[in-house]
This record gives structure tokens, sequence and C-alpha cells, in this order.
């Protein structure tokens, strides 16, 4: 059942109010100086007709007390009493005229044809948020006016509210309002009735006009008062009872969840809802003191809404200069690092190159030197002699190839024979003939030999003078005696494999200086090199002679500069070897610490030759992956440059040992090597400090935007403490503009009023005298 029906306590009231529902075709009365047109509504104490002043020719209404009684003569009496106090009041209807001795009496007062904020409900549902608002301020204002002049209205509600012909909203029917002085309750209409209102105890408080506001407000946002409930409203109007009426309303008003039918509109925003909420707060003591205060959260929320913008500039702006610079200066940061990057690498590698070019040129001359010893020992005549007469001793002959087997070389079985023949006359005598050639070894090698043309070793010695352990042993396989490119058991390397006399006597020989593929020496478990020449007498082939090389006797492999720049020699050439690290620092510092011996992990690091040449990224050195030389472990920049070596036949002719066409690759090469860091550290360090300054940079612009944050707050604090006190009469308040007085002017509510059109179909009112006014 629809609780917009008057509500009865008796079957005479129910009839009455039943006639009164009625809509007349005549007028109470005919009145001089106006011409009654037309029926507008009827209410609890009378009926509203429009007409025409019949002197100025305006169109007014007439509201008619037709009840004929004691109490429509007091009632007259108290709303003519409100209205002559509000009637300079441009958000009250005007009062224009009073009929006292007429019957029934009236009063005559302007009319409007928009009629009243419930048509406009009951036409259009809501209104758009920004509309609901402003009509919420101008009413909020006029009660302003009305607290301020010691009137309550008591009774807000839509039908109350008049719109003039700028829809500005007007505030009448002042049947239930009351002096601030008076303790005489008044009841108001259901939802729009604070809880506390609806008792016939009550004494009238400026709040029961708040929470009709904010109800008022919830309605024209959603299209119903708050706390509406069918159920509700039907069993008051079952009740006789007022009192039970009054009570079944507070109990429900104050149970009820809150509601939030307001909060899901599109527009309300927090600070809005956040009014209709206090406004409709079922305990007075946590509603909006008075109308005041509703405008000052009002004004609260437009100005922070106004300074949203300046506030999100204000916010937003130095952020996204911060971020903007941020990006600027990361920007800036990686390419100056890039480029300096680039740059310094490119410097580096060039650096790295002509270092490495040195280091190879300096190799080259060492080269050189130890190929024009093994080819003046070849070209020796003593030698070639002595190799020839070790031909004439057939028991020698027949001793030598009984070892011509490479493969029995560790052979126990042959101890017997190999120290017979190490003890031989013929190998004592050339042994002793080719000692002297010892004296001749250039610095930097570590051993001589003299072989036959089988291969076997008949003369060696070391530096020192010790003579070699490998005397009698066959090494026919090795590059340095056949001058080729890798030694037969890399090209062959089945370990089964026996070599027959036949096999070895046929093998390949070096025919001209050769320098050898690397091997590794079990004796002082380093890499060597060999460089050698091949033995003629006369035409015959008679055995090779040559020098063994500890790698890293060629150049000075350390710069003094620690990890930070050192060089290192690797073979580049291809095969099993290829990238073996034949000469780093570390192996020196490592060989004085160890017996002259080099760890295994050390003697087998490899490095990404084609990565190295084409210096596609940077340079780890394998060695710093061991455990040992994790000292080397860090990023490189590394260039490398081949040894080249002049050919023998040109040696000792200065102008064709320049040209280009007479030197020969050696495969072996100078790798110059500089840490990464220590390089790109200076720009990093610029760098560290460039983000420093920027970071300072940053902080000084939070620092101005948090400034003129505080001060825009500080404004708006100041802009909100002079609007307070103008609402609250401080002693400035004269001077401020937003004062009351200034308020009547400041809202665009210069229009006249609009006369109640209330058909009856606004929510009922609950009187103190047990009728209920439509």
């Amino acid at each position: 059942m629809s609780d917009d029906k008057t509500l009865h306590q008796n079957l005479d009231e129910r009839d009455a109010a039943r006639q009164m529902s009625l809509a007349p075709t005549k007028p109470p009365s005919k009145l001089n100086g106006y011409r009654i047109t037309d029926f507008v509504g009827s209410g609890a104490y009378g009926e509203v007709w429009a007409g025409i002043d019949t002197n100025t020719g305006k169109q007014v209404a007439i509201k008619f007390y037709t009840r004929r009684s004691a109490t429509d003569v007091a009632q007259l009496a108290q709303e003519v009493q409100k209205l002559v106090v509000l009637s300079t009041d441009r958000y009250v209807v005007q009062l224009l005229d009073v009929g006292w001795d007429s019957s029934p009496p009236y009063y005559v007062m302007d009319y409007f044809e928009h009629g009243s904020l419930e048509d406009r409900l009951k036409s259009q549902g809501t209104l758009p948020v920004a509309d609901a608002v402003d009509m919420f301020e101008e009413i909020a204002t006029g009660l302003m006016h009305l607290h301020g002049k010691g009137v309550f209205h008591c009774d807000i509600k839509p039908g109350n509210i008049l719109l003039d012909q700028d829809d500005k909203p007007r505030l009448c029917d002042f049947g239930q309002s009351r002096l601030s002085s008076d303790s005489a309750a008044a009841l108001g209409t259901l939802y729009y009735m604070a809880p506390e209102q609806a008792d016939l105890d009550a004494v009238p408080d400026g709040r029961w006009d708040v929470y009709a506001l904010g109800a008022m407000l919830y309605n024209m946002l959603t299209g119903e008062p708050p706390y509406r409930d069918p159920a509700l409203s039907e069993t008051i109007e079952k009740t006789s009872d007022i009192h039970e009426r009054l009570k079944f309303y507070r109990d429900k008003i104050r149970k009820s969840p809150k509601p939030t039918a307001h909060r899901k509109i599109a527009g309300v925003d927090r600070a809005l809802a956040e009014i209709i909420d206090r406004c409709i707060k079922p305990d007075p003591n946590k509603r909006f003191a008075s109308v005041q205060s509703v405008l000052l959260a009002l004004r609260a929320r437009e100005e922070s809404i106004a300074f949203r913008p300046l506030l999100l500039l204000g916010l937003l702006g130095p952020f996204l200069l911060m971020v903007m610079m941020g990006l600027f200066g990361w920007y800036a940061y990686n390419r100056a690092v890039g480029d300096t990057d680039v740059a310094v690498t490119q410097k580096a590698i060039e650096s790295n190159k002509f270092a490495a070019r040195l280091a190879a040129r300096s190799a080259s001359e060492q080269v050189d030197k130890y190929f024009r010893v093994v080819k003046k020992w070849a070209d020796d005549v003593s030698v070639q002699a002595s190799l020839a007469h070790a031909f004439d001793d057939e028991a020698f002959l027949e001793l030598r190839q009984q070892l011509t087997d490479p493969n029995q070389n560790t052979d126990p079985k042959l101890d017997t024979l190999r120290q017979q023949f190490r003890t031989h006359p013929t190998r004592l005598n050339l042994q002793k003939a080719s000692e002297f050639k010892r004296q001749d070894m250039p610095l930097g090698a570590a051993s001589w030999w003299i072989y036959d043309p089988f291969g076997v070793q008949i003369a060696s010695s070391f530096r020192h003078g010790k003579q070699s352990p490998t005397i009698g042993k066959n090494y026919s396989y090795r590059s340095y005696f056949t001058g080729l490119k890798k030694d037969l058991i890399d090209l062959d390397p089945d370990a089964e494999r026996k070599f027959t006399v036949e096999e070895v006597s046929t093998r390949p020989h070096a025919t001209e200086p050769t320098l050898s593929a690397i091997f590794f020496s079990d004796a002082t478990a380093t890499w060597k090199i060999a460089f050698s020449a091949p033995v003629y007498s006369g035409e015959n082939f008679v055995g090779v002679v040559g020098l063994t090389v500890e790698m890293g006797n060629f150049i000075n492999f350390d710069s003094g500069k620690g990890q930070q720049q050192y060089a290192m020699m690797v073979d580049g050439r291809p095969g099993m070897h290829r990238g073996i690290v034949l000469e780093h620092p570390f192996f020196t510092k490592h060989k004085k610490e160890n017996e002259s011996k080099l760890d295994d992990s050390l003697t087998h690091c490899q490095v990404d030759m084609e990565a190295l040449l084409e210096a596609k990224a940077r340079f780890q050195d394998p060695i710093g992956q061991t455990q040992l030389g994790a000292d080397y472990s860090p990023e490189h920049l590394a260039a490398a440059w081949e040894i080249e070596y002049t050919k023998v036949s040109v040696l000792g002719d200065e102008e064709a040992e320049a040209l280009p066409e007479n030197k020969i690759n050696t495969g072996l090469y100078v790798v110059a090597v500089e840490n990464y860091e220590g390089i790109i550290g200076p720009a990093k360090k610029l760098g560290i400090q460039l983000a420093w300054l920027g970071t300072l940079a940053s902080l000084l612009l939070l620092l101005v935007a948090l400034g003129l944050w505080f001060l825009v707050l500080k404004s708006t604090r100041d802009s909100r403490q002079r609007f307070a006190r103008a609402f609250t009469g401080s002693p400035d308040s004269s001077r401020s503009s937003l004062s009351p007085s200034s308020l009547q002017t400041a809202p665009t509510m210069n229009h006249p009023s609009a006369a109640n059109r209330n058909s009856g179909s606004e929510a009922p009112t609950i009187r103190k005298d047990h009728t209920v006014d439509q």
C-alpha cells in the first residue's frame, strides 16, 4: 500500500479527508478584489485556489481555511505570523493579503505555474546530480535564513518547495513551523521527519530541518526518500493511536540499515554521499548541528572540486616533471655511459691492438733468432760429418734400428737396449762433438737435440748441461721431425697402432727449417714449441737438429699492472690445441710457488678464438674460470695479433727480410688484455655522480612541490575559516564576502515565489492534533 495516502485516526476524520480529496468545482467564497479561476489542491486545513488580482492583473494563489473552526483561525494566525516575519526573504513565498474576517478565512500569496519540486520529481523521476545539488544548496540557504530569524520550518518536503519562473526554490506552507522560542511539538511528513521529531513531547530543533533537507536531496537523486517502506506505511495507516504510529516510525528509522542507494548514482562523489549520510543520521547528535554546517560542508566540497584540478596539477605536475626529468636523466645517463662505453671500448681495443702488435713484433724477432740458430747448426760441417760417420758403425746402426718404433718409448723391456745406446762410444763421441752447441743456445731456449734419420734422439742437453732422459727414444711422429703442421699421433690417434721399421723409415721428414706444433712437456709440466732444421751430408738426409723453447720466453707477459692489464699467448692453429693458453702472467707466479710446475687445471685452458678474432663479445679469460686463477675472472677487453717470422732462406738479407711476401704466419697469437671495469669505471663513476645530482634535483623539486602544496592547503583552510566565521557571526564576518547578507544575493534567487500546488500526493504530514496534512 502506498505511503502517499492520508493516514487517519478514526472514521470521522477518514471521511473528512476523503471529502477534502475530491476536487471542488466551486470556491469556498467570493473575494472582493480577486477573481478565482482554478482549483489547485487541498490539505488538512483547507483548499488552495488560483486567482487574479483584479486591481493589478497579477495571478495569485489563495489558501482558504475551510474547516471553519477556532483551530483554523489559530493555524492561519500562526502561519501568517511566520510569513510576515519572512516577508522580505526571497527564499520564501511572499504573503500578499490576509482575510481574517472572511468566512472561511484566507491568505493570498504569489502563484507560479511551475508548481512544486514534488511535481517536478513526479514528472522527471530524479534530477541530475548537479541540478539536485544546486537545488539542495538553494533550499539550505533559505533554511539558514529562516533559522537566522528564529523560525524552524519543521515540515520540509518536495511538496513544500515551490519553483519560480526561473526554477529557483521558494519555501512555503509554514503551518508546522515553530519559532525557536516555541516549545510546542510539530509533526512533519513521513520519511522526511527526523525520528526524534516523531514525538508529541519533542521540543523543536533546527536539526529536524537538517534531516528533512538530507532526505529531500536523497529523494532528488534516487526517486524516493530514505527508509521508505510500504509495510511501515501500511502499519501506520492501520494504527489509530497517534503515539503508536509515531513509535512505529521512530523504531523503524532507528533500526533500519543505513541507506546506500544514493552512493550508486553516477556522479555522486564521496563528499556528497557523506553529506547526505550525515544529514539523515537517526541520532541527532551525529547529524550536522545546523544548516550552516551543511552549507559549510557543501562549500568544502565545492572548494575541493574547484581546487581538484589545481591540486591534481600540483601533485601530478611535479610528479610528471620528475618522471620526465628522470627519464631524460636516465636517457642522458645511458647515452653518456653508452657512448663513453663505445668510445672507451674502441679506444681500449685499439690500444690493446697496438700493445699486442708490439709484443708480437718482439716475439717475431725472437722466432727469427731461434731459426737463425738452428739453420746455423744444420749448416755446420762438423755436425753434418758426425751424423754421416754414425752410419759407418754397423753395430750402432743396428742398435738404432731396434729403437725406431715410437710405441716402445715407454717399454721397460728396452731399457737395457737404451742404456747400451746411451753408452755406445759412437753416440758419446757425437754428444761430445755437439756439446759445444749448447753454448750457442739463445736466451730463452730450454734444450737442444739431434735426431738421426729414423727419428731416434742421438744427442741432447738442457740449458743447465744435464743430459736429457729422452736419449734413445723415437720421436719421428713429432711435427718438428716430420715438418708437418701436426704430430702424426694427432693424425692417427689409435692407441693400439704399432709402427713398423719400414713405416718409420719411409716417414716424411722436415726438408726446411720448421716451427713445430706445441707439445706438453711432462718434465716441466709446461707447453713447449720446437725450432728444427734438416741436416744433409751432400744429398743424403742424415738427421734433424733443433731446440725447444718453453712458451712464455718469447715476450714479457707481465705489464706490472696485475689483473688490470696484461698479455698472454694462445695457439690459434687448427686442431685439438686451438685456443690453448700457452703462456699467462699467472703461470709465472704459479710456477714460482710450485717448483716450476703448472697445475693440471691451468694447462688445458682454451680461448674461443672465433669470438676473440672477430671481437664480437667482451673477453672472458679462461684462466679466470679456474679456481686458482679467480682473480682474472672479471670481463676484459682483448685484442690479438699474430706472430710472424721471416723465411729462413732470406735471413741475413735485410732488404729481403723487410718484404711482406717473406713473412710467414706462425699461428701463434699475442693477446693484450685489459680489465673492462677498469676502463669503463671512470665513466660509471661520472654516471653515478650524475645520478646523485639528478636525485638531489628531484628531492629539491619535491620539496618545492610540497611547499606549494602547503601554501595551497593553507589558503584553502583560511578560505574555509573565513566562510565559517561568516556563518557563525564572528566579529570580522561583516567584512567577509560570504556573510548571510551577501548570501541573499550570491545565488541567482531574485524571483517571486509560487503558490503551493500540493495535490495530496505527497507523503502525509502527521499533525499534533491527530490530523494528517497531505
